[in-house]
């Protein structure tokens, strides 16, 4: 009895087929049960995807069409044509209406379905948001727990004791930038548990004391022992020039930097032998009756470094990250505190809120309350599934499976194709523990068919990745055999790690299947400095490919960034139709680093602060002015002054129409993403030019031109964006990515989890956040160092794989050509030629070596009807201009989007407060608030009759006596908006506006919405110390609510 499927579906074995099979091979079995089926996948695409699949195959049936599945399902349910045809009738009509039991969802959207089932249960607010990207929430976070210090001793001396650090370091002061650096880790599934179990600061800073203490009394006993030697040697009359090279010398350098590595030469002259320390022509009787006293401090040297070399290496590395790493508890309080205030969830927070709910609950009650009883499961790309995950969805699989006798559940992964380790995927829960945890009712079936590929793909991927497998499989365990042998991992650990690369792929091997005439092509490219890839896409053209059919692949966003600039510029100068095209890539095109885009964020940041000096140096640069630094024209300051209260589609429109920018055609397509981008972050909401830009600057930078794929069409893509797809042509530019882990240079910050082993002292610190490096092979981290390198040879290797099997027809490789005839075999490309060896390589014309498999051939004719859309050519179009116009005809002022029509209508709140603190902002006098509103109506950004009616709510707010005292002639001085420096540290307060007399102030602070807050209580409370401080005795604070009229005075803490 089956009770659960695993199917090990390597590319192109058909498991999108297979998926939808067992979809539709169910309904068919018994119409009715879709409501009852939850299909999972990864991601929306794959999503829609596999609905379209399943409703296009029901419909076939239904519609008496021929099918694929037909004959499957009538042996497997053993019924007739006739009678399938029927059930696909009523399960067409079912599910049509009552599409939202069609349950096909991202594993996301089926948790967040849970969670909202049970908001009351889990203390959950009814409207909470759902934040996918955690940046802004942990960027904010870290600034709140700066600006608290003030309120914690503690955390307030580890800071300062952070900052000085950093200097003393030659690093950069700003501790926000430390705490950021380990940030994105609170975020990662598996650390949730060493950072809630961590130790205290305190613990931590006694734990890397007494490391540091340690390294530092072997490095001084190092510089002992060398000037002894030094000694010895200057006191004889010697010098090092009267020993072999790099004998005496070697004492010297260990003074200087007692952490130096003792070279082979040093190491043979532990032993008092001549020939070690002296050449032949030159034995000074001095230097022979020394030798064996420096030999003695040699070996003495060697014994201490090799003893010494992991306390110093986890010394070093524990002090880079011991400071964030005790900080990281703090920032995550801050973190929920921040989401509890602006009402958000991190979706990355939903697997852990629903895995103690489900582990408190049973899967009966957790489905009654959702409001749907599966009873069928199907998890698509298993091998992305983290154990969190896993474990949230093992009670329901077994509560499904426990319900019938049938086949409930079925999963289908490879464990080939895991490559997103970094987001929790972790390939061992398919390879391993879902069938054990599934139990003896569980069937695991290997697909070995290819079904996408021709023969020669098929043959090669089989060769070259048995081949690479093979070869890295191999270094891999002799490394293992060498760190066990030196003490640097246990044997435990060596025999666990052995063979882990072979295991991932036995079986990998797989059966060409593709009924086609041709049988396919793989080239692999040597070059020197750059791929020509170019060259090869015409060449690729010349045979009778579309661009459409070709697909380039590169490992990282900077690589497709690359090569879409070298696409980019081709196409800028070609004139030759053969090699027209377009170029389609979500990763490469980022519409921030067109000039036009950034001259036009420019002109909208001057708008909303003039004085900006950055924007106007790229207001100026895009113009073509020398003078960055030349102030403001009239002209200019008008016309920013024109658009600074409109929305940010009225004020995008009036830039591009003001300077003209929609003439230049290269401009359009950015233009285009840019306007789009505006519409998208202004619809649903009251928009302004500020709350656009600061959404530009944390999240909007990174959008990508939107370029739809067509039959001209070459799309560039990264090898995790095109997991799932495939292409006729597939060519890989940089196949030179490596193969260890990526150590934490400059901006790249990677991190490994270890716990430290082999010194007692150190191992109740638990697991720690490391900075790779290759120093930790020798550390104390070591074992954590080997397990990541391990992982990272298969999330690497994986890579390759996926990207080979994407294509279809035609594979070309490009490697960059050795620049030693022997080397390291350090990336994927120099593995695959170490597996695949030296010889078969010829030279070409271009210049390169070519190792060939195939025949270079026309693709392959589709089984396509004449005339069938989808091969009528496509006609390339390029928009000349890119047209806006002015929102409406009519004359329309901007100050229309603070109100309603109609005479009576009432300023909304948001639009209130953005035009009464413009009146209030720079007042001193009530006269000067109404100077305001007058500057408004000159400046052409109210009419007159929506400045009455702005004058009208601004005598409604002075009515109140202590208002108008707060804006009359009795005060020594007026600030608005002035920054308070807070002493002993780099942050400034603002308030609203303070005024002065004598020994007494006044602090104001506006409110023009409805909210009340406790917090904006607190805010003022600091003010108000802060003026003490300064040196004001009496200081008084009022909260004023504008728009309801009240006034609260804040009483001193």
């Amino acid at each position: 009895m089956t009770r659960a499927k695993i199917l090990s579906a390597s590319a192109g074995s058909g498991k999108t087929y297979q998926l939808a099979y067992k979809y539709v091979h169910d309904v068919i079995s018994d119409p009715a049960s879709y409501r009852n089926i939850l299909a999972v996948t990864f991601t929306n695409k794959a999503t829609e995807e596999m609905k379209t699949r399943i409703l296009r195959e029901i419909n076939k049936l239904a519609a008496g069409e021929e099918s694929g599945y037909m004959g499957a399902l009538c042996r497997d349910l053993n019924l007739d044509g006739q009678t399938v045809r029927e059930r696909a009738k009523a399960a067409r009509t079912n599910i049509l209406h009552d599409y939202s039991r069609f349950t096909v969802l991202t594993i996301d959207t089926f948790f967040q379905r849970i969670l909202r089932a049970f908001i009351i249960e889990l203390g959950i607010e009814l409207d909470y948001t759902v934040e996918l990207d955690p940046t802004t929430i942990l960027e904010k976070s870290a600034d709140a727990l700066v600006e608290g210090i003030r309120d914690n001793r503690e955390l307030q001396q580890w800071l300062v004791d952070f900052m000085h650090e950093r200097m003393d370091e030659s690093k950069r002061w700003d501790i926000r930038e430390g705490i950021l650096d380990l940030g994105s880790e609170l975020f990662a599934e598996q650390n949730k548990e060493q950072i809630r179990n961590a130790r205290s600061k305190e613990e931590l800073r006694k734990i890397v004391n007494a490391t540091t203490g340690r390294a530092m009394a072997s490095q001084r006993h190092i510089v002992e022992l060398a000037n002894k030697a030094i000694g010895l040697i200057e006191g004889a009359g010697l010098s090092a020039g009267d020993f072999k090279k790099h004998t005496a010398s070697f004492f010297y350098a260990a003074a200087a930097t007692p952490t130096k590595e003792p070279t082979k030469t040093a190491r043979n002259c532990s032993e008092p032998a001549e020939s070690a320390w002296l050449a032949k022509e030159r034995k000074s009787p001095a230097a022979q009756a020394l030798l064996g006293e420096l030999s003695a401090i040699m070996s003495e040297i060697c014994r201490m470094y090799d003893r010494s070399v992991k306390t110093w290496n986890t010394a070093e590395l524990l002090r880079e990250n011991y400071r964030s790493f005790a900080l990281l508890s703090d920032l995550y309080g801050k973190v929920v505190e921040m989401c509890e205030q602006e009402n958000l969830m991190l979706l990355s927070e939903t697997k852990y809120i629903l895995s103690k709910f489900i582990a408190d609950n049973d899967a009966p009650f957790i489905y009654e309350k959702v409001g749907t009883r599966f009873d069928r499961f199907m998890i698509d790309e298993f091998q992305d599934t983290s154990r969190k995950e896993w474990e949230n969805f093992l009670p329901l699989l077994r509560n499904a499976m426990a319900q019938t006798n049938d086949t409930s559940v079925l999963i289908v992964g490879d464990v080939k194709q895991s490559i997103y380790r970094w987001r929790g995927g972790d390939w061992k829960i398919l390879q391993e523990t879902a069938p054990a945890a599934l139990g003896n009712e569980t069937a695991v079936v290997s697909l070995q068919d290819n079904y996408r590929s021709l023969p020669v793909i098929v043959e090669f991927n089989n060769d070259a990745i048995g081949k690479v497998v093979g070869c890295d499989n191999d270094m891999l365990n002799t490394q293992l055999d060498e760190a066990c042998g030196n003490g640097k991992i246990s044997s435990a650990l060596r025999d666990e790690l052995h063979d882990t690369l072979a295991k991932a792929y036995a079986g990998h091997r797989q059966n060409p299947k593709r009924g086609a005439s041709g049988t396919g092509y793989v080239d692999i490219t040597l070059y020197d400095e750059e791929p020509p890839v170019i060259e090869r896409i015409k060449s690729v053209l010349d045979k009778g490919f579309s661009p459409k059919d070709i697909m380039i692949l590169t490992r990282s966003k900077s690589d497709g960034k690359k090569i879409a600039g070298v696409l980019l510029d081709f196409m800028h100068d070609n004139t030759d139709p053969r090699y027209k095209f377009d170029i389609m890539t979500q990763e490469a095109l980022v519409i921030s680093s067109s000039p036009v885009v950034r001259f036009v964020i420019s002109v909208l940041s001057l708008a909303a602060n003039p004085e900006d000096r950055v924007e106007r140096s790229v207001f100026r640069g895009f113009s073509g002015s020398t003078s960055f630094e030349a102030p403001l024209s009239a002209e200019e300051s008008d016309f920013l002054r024109s658009i600074r209260l409109l929305s940010p589609e009225e004020a995008f429109e009036r830039t591009v129409m003001h300077f003209d920018l929609g003439r230049e055609p290269r401009y359009t397509a950015y233009l285009q993403a840019l306007h789009e981008s505006v519409v998208r972050f202004c619809s649903g909401k009251t928009a302004d030019i500020r709350s656009f830009l600061q959404w530009w600057e944390e999240t909007g930078y990174k959008q990508s031109l939107n370029i739809e794929q067509s039959e001209s069409t070459i799309e560039i893509s990264t090898v995790h964006k095109a997991k799932g797809l495939e292409k006729k042509v597939i060519i890989i530019p940089y196949c030179n990515w490596a193969l260890d882990p990526r150590s934490s240079t400059g901006e790249i910050k990677n991190f490994i989890w270890s716990q430290p082993h082999g010194d007692s002292d150190m191992e109740e610190l638990g697991k720690f956040p490391v900075k790779t490096k290759r120093t930790m092979e020798d550390s104390y981290f070591a074992e954590g160092y080997f397990r990541e390198k391990i992982q990272s040879h298969v999330d690497n290797i994986n890579l390759l794989y996926v990207a080979f099997t994407r294509a279809a027809e035609a594979l070309h490789i490009f490697i960059e050509r050795p620049k030693k005839a022997e080397g390291s075999v350090g990336t994927v490309g120099r593995l695959l030629l170490a597996a695949l060896g030296k010889g078969g390589f010829k030279p070409g014309a271009d210049g390169c070596e070519h190792l060939e498999f195939g025949q270079f051939a026309p693709p392959v004719k589709d089984d396509v009807k004449k005339g069938d859309p989808a091969h009528k050519e496509t006609e390339h179009v390029t928009i000349g201009l890119y047209g806006v116009s002015e929102a409406d005809m009519r004359l329309r002022l901007p100050s229309q989007r603070y109100f309603e029509d109609g005479a009576s209508a009432e300023l909304a709140p948001r639009n209130f407060g953005i035009l009464m603190h413009k009146a209030f902002s720079q007042a001193v006098t009530v006269a000067d608030i109404y100077d305001a509103v007058r500057q408004m109506t000159r400046d052409a950004l109210i009419s007159e009759p929506e400045a009455e009616r702005l004058k009208a709510e601004i005598n409604k707010a002075l009515s109140d006596p202590t208002v108008s005292s707060w804006f009359g002639e009795g005060w020594n001085e007026v600030r608005n908006e002035n920054d308070i420096i807070v002493p002993k540290s780099s942050s400034t307060r603002r308030p609203d506006r303070v005024m002065t007399k004598g020994n007494k102030a006044t602090v104001i602070d506006y409110k023009f919405g409805e909210e009340h807050s406790e917090r904006y209580a607190r805010q003022l409370r600091e003010y108000m110390q802060l003026l003490h401080r300064i040196g004001y005795v009496e200081v008084d604070g009022y909260i004023w609510y504008v728009r309801l009229g009240r006034i609260e005075k804040v009483v001193p803490a």
